[in-house]
């Protein structure tokens, strides 16, 4: 089989549609399906040549990047239509080399206009997923739910409840969730003090971090201003926490630390500053180590007021980190009993389960990192639930008449 996957961004881009995108890719080459996947550069130092992962992924770069979620109204519709072009005369010429059996495309526009087209041209089925409702306007928002999304042969979401708005707003019932996935064997978490110093040191934050801190972790993109808000409530709700720590050299080892970058970073720095807790509260900025920085972590906090299914709490999870998150998006399903859960914006439970989490015993905090892992593993992991989607792909080329090889 040999399918065509169509995503804005693709990992090393930011995002979890692109992490998602290229996670699905490189699961079912292994499974022995070809996967040429069309995508617009992650950099602008990137080459536009192919890139093959392997024998049966291969990445199709535009030559272009795609513009920020605040860019001006103009840049969005520039890019819209160059990737929509450049995007359908790349399928093209890759259909004529390869016939695709299966076109599967992942949000946000155009990538689901190009599938939309080219199943009628290709005469082969398209998946649409919806990874969020964060269009540039309701005018992109309305085709896309009433054309593309109701005319797929599937169509996925991350967050049911996305689905259930699209059913109540759209009237749209071809749409089922598929969740986000993780292959939990490319994450682990340090087994002893000298293997926890090696990598505060490979990571270079040995200026700042000791073997005996308790660290804590918020990574996000800061690229809406809600996301920030979320990242000043669990400042806010720390520095309270702090306050409660009597003795200097308890309160010395106790470490928080933002990773991200984004249009609104400038915000937290300067809220950071405030706090003047210099020997705590350190801003890193973007970093290309996060498996590493997950691996040295002891809790993470995401107390953000929209998400969908954020790819960063399965990341923690299959470092074994616990994690404090708001109830927004799926994250309940995803952490369950195995964490923290708090309503967005409430502070003080920030702070309080902040404490409880530092107050456990050594035993207990090693159960619950145990119970976070086994959790993720069994629910999210691709390796167990990737087969379901490679088994619709099959079905739909097969009810849609199309024979695959």
């Amino acid at each position: 089989m040999k399918i065509l996957r169509i995503s804005t961004r693709l990992y090393p881009d930011i995002g979890g549609p692109a992490k998602q995108a290229f996670l699905l890719s490189k699961f079912c080459s292994k499974n022995k399906i070809k996967c040429i996947n069309i995508t617009s550069k992650p950099f602008k130092s990137s080459t536009n040549k192919i890139t093959k992962i392997n024998s049966n992924f291969e990445i199709h770069y535009l030559p272009f990047i795609a513009p920020g979620v605040n860019s001006s109204p103009f840049r969005l519709i520039l890019f819209f239509l160059k990737f929509f072009i450049y995007g359908l005369l790349k399928a093209l010429v890759i259909n004529f080399k390869n016939k695709i059996d299966l076109i599967h495309c992942h949000s946000p526009p155009p990538t689901g206009f190009i599938g939309y087209l080219l199943s009628k041209i290709f005469k082969v089925p398209y998946i649409y997923t919806i990874h969020g409702l964060d269009y540039p306007n309701t005018y992109i928002l309305n085709l896309d739910m009433k054309y593309i999304a109701r005319n797929a042969n599937k169509s996925f979401s991350v967050s049911r409840r996305i689905i259930e708005f699209i059913k109540n707003e759209f009237g749209i019932e071809n749409i089922s969730w598929f969740p986000n996935l993780i292959d939990t064997s490319e994450y682990f978490h340090y087994k002893s003090k000298d293997e926890k110093e090696i990598l505060i040191k490979d990571l270079k934050l040995d200026n700042l971090l000791n073997i005996d801190d308790t660290i804590i972790v918020y990574i996000g993109h800061m690229l809406f201003l809600q996301k920030v808000k979320g990242m000043i409530d669990f400042l806010e709700a720390f520095s309270k926490f702090l306050s409660r720590i009597k003795d200097n050299s308890e309160k010395n080892k106790i470490k928080l630390l933002y990773i991200g970058d984004g249009d609104f970073s400038s915000i937290l720095i300067k809220k950071i500053k405030e706090y003047n807790l210099n020997q705590n509260i350190f801003f890193l900025g973007k970093r290309n180590d996060i498996k590493k920085i997950l691996a040295i972590s002891d809790l993470l906090g995401l107390t953000s007021y929209i998400e969908g299914f954020p790819n960063v709490i399965l990341e923690a999870m299959a470092s074994k980190v616990p994690c404090i998150a708001s109830d927004v998006g799926e994250i309940k399903h995803i952490i369950k009993d195995n964490g923290y859960i708090i309503n967005a914006g409430d502070i003080n439970s920030i702070g309080k389960n902040i404490e409880n989490f530092y107050f456990l015993s050594e035993d207990k905090r090693k159960q619950l990192m145990e119970n976070v892992y086994k959790h993720v593993r069994n629910n999210s992991d691709i390796n167990l639930q990737g087969k379901r989607l490679i088994n619709i792909y099959y079905h739909l080329t097969k009810i849609h008449g199309h024979k695959t090889k």
